[in-house]
């Protein structure tokens, strides 16, 4: 379940926030709905029925954002970077380290978002009661619908959030990280497979749920079923560091050069992104040619820092780091390798698969770190069970 493309809309307190490509669609779908809900069921004006559809779909998007913000605070409260939060049509992700803090943090991190989504659901019905008219049912079905998903993330499977709960538990327990995505992987079958029979139940009593509880249980027993390989596929990348998987680090970028300079002679690679270094030669940030573009057609003589992307909202990884834990952390994306704050190297899941490639399969016609990909996909790399 991949994030896919994503627009940035607004950074609150340091942290970007995304809206997905499959978001859009379903706030468009979710608006019609509840217009046509309110037309033809409760018999609402046009005009009245389209703003209270916004309303509703506004109240709901925000209640998921607060269950993917309060991921965000409890991360940062424990000291662990957050590069963003997207909204995306399954509900949302939130992109930190939580495992830096080893099963606490994990648990914590996990727990305090079906926790918030169940305080709302509290919230709406109080509201709901001191309210009257259409705005109290919206209210009140919003609030049935947070009551619904907050015991569904509940549930012990992956990608849900109470899969990293139980992780979290079995792994404090047992001292064990593996053992603790091994148990949330076979509870992740079983609750798939429980959601699929009553699925079927449903379909067969012509319920209104079973489309949606099918389509959750197809994704936990699929997520489940890859854990095992997943473990072996970070077992084996365990093996390596970043290090030796890297390739040269980009051109870098004087954050005190001229945005007409950078344009002129430095943003003409083929990387998204460049590093921003200070004087005193660390990396400050990274910028794109299209943010140097768009800053320095108002002011072309705007240092680059004007422009840049602050480093806490771009991935990085240091030399050191087992490929196992970059690769979950890169997420997809291209990340700087620093050391110190100085930036020695750069990598993407393609390195990590050329690495994986010539090493653990003994590939003698894989190119080494910085060299062509050779048309190398990242078929091994399984997907994320937590976004």
């Amino acid at each position: 379940m991949g994030i896919g493309r994503r627009w940035k809309i607004a950074t609150i307190r340091g942290i970007p926030l995304y809206l997905g490509m499959s978001w859009i669609w379903v706030a468009i779908l979710y608006v019609w709905l509840q217009y046509v809900r309110l037309t033809e069921n409760w018999n609402a004006a046009p005009s009245t029925a389209a703003w209270l559809a916004v309303f509703a779909a506004a109240v709901f998007f925000g209640s998921v954002l607060l269950h993917e913000g309060a991921h965000a605070v409890m991360a940062r409260s424990l000291g662990l970077p957050v590069l963003g939060v997207t909204l995306v049509f399954w509900g949302g992700a939130t992109e930190t380290k939580a495992h830096l803090e080893g099963a606490r943090g994990e648990f914590l991190v996990a727990v305090v978002g079906p926790l918030t989504t169940l305080a709302v659901a509290g919230l709406l019905f109080v509201t709901a009661g001191a309210t009257s008219g259409l705005v109290s049912d919206i209210l009140l079905d919003l609030a049935r619908l947070n009551l619904l998903f907050a015991g569904l993330n509940a549930l012990p499977g992956f990608p849900l959030d109470g899969g990293r709960v139980l992780m979290a538990g079995v792994w404090g327990a047992t001292r064990s990280r593996r053992t603790g995505m091994r148990a949330a992987g076979y509870a992740s079958i079983a609750v798939g497979g429980a959601m699929l029979a009553y699925a079927v139940y449903d379909f067969s009593s012509r319920g209104g749920y079973w489309l949606f509880l099918g389509y959750v249980g197809f994704i936990l027993i699929s997520t489940g079923r890859a854990m095992d390989q997943r473990i072996a596929f970070r077992d084996q990348l365990a093996t390596g560091t970043v290090a030796e998987a890297m390739r040269p680090p980009p051109t870098s970028i004087p954050a005190s050069m001229a945005l007409s300079g950078a344009l002129d002679h430095a943003l003409r690679g083929a990387a998204a992104a460049f590093p921003v270094v200070g004087e005193d030669g660390r990396v400050a940030g990274t910028i794109s040619l299209a943010g140097a573009r768009r800053v320095g057609a108002r002011d072309p003589l705007r240092p680059v820092r004007d422009a840049m992307v602050p480093l806490d909202q771009f991935p990085t990884v240091g030399p050191d780091e087992p490929l196992d834990d970059a690769l979950e952390w890169l997420g997809g994306r291209e990340s700087l390798v620093l050391r110190d704050g100085f930036l020695v190297g750069a990598i993407g899941p393609g390195d990590v698969e050329r690495w994986y490639r010539r090493v653990i399969e003994g590939r003698l016609d894989v190119p080494g770190p910085g060299g062509s990909g050779g048309g190398v996909t990242v078929g091994h790399v399984p997907p994320r069970p937590d976004l």
